[in-house]
Parts: C-alpha cells; sequence; structure tokens
C-alpha cells in the first residue's frame, strides 16, 4: 500500500464510515471558516468541505496537497502551529502512533470540535502498522482522557470480517454539546455550498 501515490485512497474511498464522517463535519462545522486532518496520508476528502476557506492536511510523510488544501509535512508533537481551528479530524491514526495518549491529546490543542475514529476491535497482530489493536470504547478514553460528546459504530456491509468496523467519536470542550439543534437543521448541504434553511 502507498499512501504516496493514492493507492490508500482509491482502495477506501467508497467505505460508508466516510459519509458519517462527511455527515458530521456538515452538522457540527456548517460555520466552520477552518479545519485541520492530522494524519491524512494523501487522501483528499478535506476537499468535500467546499464551505470551509482553510483546509490544513497534516501528515508525518503525506499530507493532501491541492489548490485548496494546505499541506504540511510534520509530526503534530513537535511542530508549532500558531492558531487554533473550528474543527479537527484525524482518522484511522491513533492506532499507528507510538504515543497515543500525548498524541490524541495534543489535538484538543488544535481545536474545540474534533472528530476521531479508530478500528474497533480489530484482532491483535493482523494488520500492519497498527501498535495498539485492539481499540475500543474504553482504550479510546483513555488516550483522550475525556468521554466524547456522540460516538458511533459502524460497520461496512458484505465484509463479514474481523476487521470491518470503526469507532467514530466526536468531542467539543462543552461536554453538553450535542448538536441537535440549530447545527442539525442548518447542516451544510451536499454538493452545495449552503445551508438549510431553519424553520
Amino acid at each position: 500500500m502507498s499512501y504516496m501515490n493514492g493507492s490508500y485512497w482509491r482502495e477506501r474511498s467508497d467505505l460508508i464510515y466516510y459519509k458519517y464522517i462527511d455527515y458530521m463535519v456538515r452538522v457540527a462545522g456548517s460555520h466552520a471558516k477552518s479545519i485541520i486532518d492530522v494524519g491524512s496520508g494523501n487522501s483528499p476528502y478535506l476537499e468535500w468541505f467546499d464551505w470551509i476557506d482553510e483546509k490544513i492536511s497534516v501528515d508525518i510523510r503525506a499530507p493532501y496537497s491541492s489548490s485548496r488544501v494546505k499541506s504540511i509535512t510534520a509530526n503534530i508533537l513537535e511542530y508549532d502551529f500558531t492558531k487554533r481551528y473550528d474543527i479537527c479530524m484525524c482518522l484511522q491514526v491513533l492506532e499507528h502512533v507510538d504515543d497515543p495518549i500525548s498524541f490524541a491529546r495534543k489535538l484538543f490543542d488544535l481545536s474545540d470540535t474534533v472528530i476521531i475514529s479508530v478500528p474497533y476491535k480489530w484482532p491483535k497482530g493482523q494488520t500492519t502498522g497498527h501498535v495498539h489493536d485492539p481499540v475500543d470504547e474504553y482504550k479510546l478514553e483513555l488516550w483522550t482522557g475525556r468521554k466524547p460528546n456522540y460516538s458511533i459504530i459502524v460497520k461496512e456491509p458484505f465484509q463479514g470480517t474481523s476487521k470491518d468496523s470503526r469507532l467514530i467519536a466526536i468531542y467539543n470542550c462543552d461536554p453538553k454539546k450535542n448538536w441537535r439543534g440549530t447545527e442539525l437543521k442548518s447542516r451544510r448541504l451536499r454538493g452545495m455550498n449552503k445551508t438549510l434553511p431553519l424553520k
């Protein structure tokens, strides 16, 4: 598998869990002006969020880059970020890093709203590069030091393997935040650079 030539993304681009990520950003980030994705692996999903002006992709080896997305090649534990962002995403990354506690908690220095996904209960030793399998809700809470505002386990259809599920968790600095009110009603429409009208 190669991040640089795009094969990582091609093999995963139609996964159902990405639909959940897309929807969460369209709700929680409906009025966002900036977003940062940590550990992008040269994946272009930041392009989906066309209403967000400032899009940053950070990766230790292969950040995504385009005319609309700024890339930073760095380890977030060593990079000096000069600002915070409206949304921070970190998808399928924590299971790869040696120090997931420091890494996960650094994400909360970057934004008040953080979306994290991890492989859910994938068997130990069966996936190259995964050093913390199996991961579950308890382990993610240990890493982040907090409970998510909302979480969901997304199971890919038809795969029928022990590696077909992912845990997605969204956090906010306000532990009572639930995005059920104004944000849900005014979420961004897919493919349209506008929000739904409030009723």
